[in-house]
C-alpha cells in the first residue's frame, strides 16, 4: 500500500517521541512524560531500515487551570506564624492607624493563622522538538538497535496566575496582651496582618505570572525494535537530563521551562498490530523514575503511563483515537504540598498523512484533551508531528 510505504520513515519517531512541560507535580507540579500522546498513525508503518531518520515536533500547549487532590479546582493552605515585623508596623505608625505602644506592645506578640488560597492559573506555550535518531545496521535477536536525542526548546512560554483569598483571623495572641490593650491590640494585630497576608498573596502571583523562552530538557534514547509478522515490538529506556532553563525561587509556585535539578528514567515497552488490512492497534506502557532535585531537595513520586491507539488507514490517510493515561503511584517527598500524587488522563485523535514531496516522510497531526485530572494541569494540546528517513 502507498499509504503505508510512505509512512515507513514515521515508525521509530512514534515510539520515542517525547514532548516537555506538559505535566505537573513537585517540581512545579511537572512529571516529565508526553502527557500529548506517543502513539499516532505512524504504528501502520513497517519498520524503517537502517539509517538516519529525523522528527520535527510543535505542540501549542493551552492550559486553562491546575487540579487538586480531590480533582476539583487547586486550592492551596496556607497556615503559619505571625510574628509582626518592624516592616509590618512601620507604616502603620506612619498612617497613624496604631501608636508606637501599640507597636511596641504588637512587635513582642505572635499568633498562629490558617486560610485557604484559591488560584487561577492559566498558561501558553509553543514547544518544537527536534528529535535525530539512527537504526543501527547490526541485527540484535533478530531486531534493530535505534538510538535517539530529542532537544526540546520553548519558542514561547507564558503564564497568567492569581492567588486569592480572604484574610484569615489570628488566633490568640501570646503573650495574652495587658489588660488595658486586651481587647484593642487584637483588632490591630488581624488589620496589620491582613495588609500583609494581602501582600503576600498579590507578591505570589506577580511572581507565577512570566513570559520566557528557551532550552528544555534533553533526552537520550537506547531501544530495541522487532517486527514479527502481525506485530511490531520497541522496548527501551530514556534518560531525561536537566539541561533546560530553570531557576529555583523558594516558596514560590514560579513556572520554569526545566523540570528542575534532577534525573528522570524512563522505560517503556510499546506493541503494534495489524489486526486487519484497514486496522492496526497500538499499545505502549512506561514507567519513570525520578532522582531527588538538588537544589529544593524534592523528590517527585514515580509513575506510570499508559498509551493506547487505533488507526484505520482510508484512502485519504490514517486517522483513528488515541488515549494517555499517566499515574504516579508513590508520594513526593520534600515538598510542603504532601503526597501529591499525580493523575491524569487525556484523550484526542490523530491524522496521519505521507508528505510526497519529502520522499520517505509523514506528517501526523494530534489532539489532546485532558479529562480526568488530580494534582495536575488541565487543558487541551495540539501537536504536528513531520518525520523524515535520510
Amino acid at each position: 500500500m502507498k499509504t503505508q510505504a510512505l509512512l515507513r520513515a514515521s515508525c521509530t519517531a512514534v515510539f520515542v517521541l517525547a514532548t516537555a512541560s506538559e505535566a505537573l507535580a513537585a517540581e512545579g507540579f511537572k512529571l516529565r512524560f508526553p502527557v500529548s500522546g506517543t502513539l499516532g498513525g505512524e504504528i501502520v508503518a513497517p519498520m524503517p531500515s537502517d539509517g538516519w531518520f529525523g522528527s520535527m515536533v510543535v505542540t501549542d500547549v493551552n492550559i486553562t487551570g491546575v487540579s487538586g487532590g480531590d480533582g476539583n479546582v487547586l486550592q492551596l493552605t496556607n497556615a503559619g506564624t505571625f510574628a509582626p515585623t518592624a516592616a509590618d508596623l512601620a507604616p502603620a505608625v506612619a498612617a497613624g492607624k496604631i501608636t508606637s505602644q501599640v507597636a511596641g506592645l504588637l512587635s513582642t506578640r505572635t499568633a498562629t493563622y490558617s486560610g485557604t488560597v484559591d488560584t487561577s492559573i492559566k498558561m501558553h506555550q509553543t514547544l518544537t522538538n527536534l528529535l535525530i535518531g539512527n537504526v543501527l545496521s547490526k541485527d540484535v535477536n533478530g531486531g534493530k538497535l535505534v538510538v535517539t536525542v530529542n532537544i526540546p526548546y520553548a519558542a514561547t512560554y507564558s503564564s497568567e496566575a492569581k492567588f486569592t483569598g480572604t484574610s484569615p483571623t489570628l488566633s490568640a495572641l501570646t503573650p495574652p496582651p495587658p489588660a488595658p490593650a486586651a481587647s484593642t491590640l487584637p483588632v490591630a494585630a488581624n488589620a496589620i496582618f491582613s495588609q500583609s497576608y494581602q501582600s503576600k498573596l498579590a507578591a505570589q502571583s506577580s511572581a507565577a505570572t512570566v513570559t520566557m523562552s528557551g532550552l528544555g530538557d534533553i533526552e537520550a534514547s537506547l531501544l530495541w525494535e522487532k517486527s514479527m509478522d502481525e506485530l511490531k515490538v520497541v522496548a527501551g529506556a530514556t534518560l531525561a537530563m536537566p539541561t533546560g532553563e530553570y531557576e529555583y525561587t523558594p516558596g514560590t509556585l514560579k513556572p520554569n521551562i526545566g523540570f528542575g535539578n534532577y534525573y528522570t528514567l524512563r522505560t517503556g515497552l510499546g506493541m503494534a498490530y495489524t489486526a486487519s488490512e484497514s486496522m492496526t492497534l497500538g499499545a505502549r506502557a512506561s514507567l519513570g523514575f525520578n532522582s531527588q532535585n538538588m537544589d529544593s531537595y524534592v523528590r517527585s513520586g514515580d509513575y506510570y503511563g499508559i498509551d493506547l491507539a487505533a488507526a484505520f488507514r482510508t484512502p485519504v490517510g490514517v486517522v483513528g483515537p488515541h488515549l494517555t493515561m499517566l499515574r504516579q503511584y508513590t508520594d513526593d517527598t520534600g515538598s510542603a504540598l504532601g503526597a501529591n500524587r499525580l493523575s491524569i488522563t487525556g484523550v484526542g485523535f490523530f491524522y496521519t498523512v505521507p508528505i510526497v514531496a519529502l520522499g520517505k516522510a509523514g506528517l501526523n497531526i494530534a489532539y489532546m484533551k485532558t479529562t480526568d485530572t488530580k494534582n495536575s494541569l488541565m487543558g487541551n494540546f495540539v501537536q504536528a508531528r513531520l518525520t523524515k528517513m535520510f
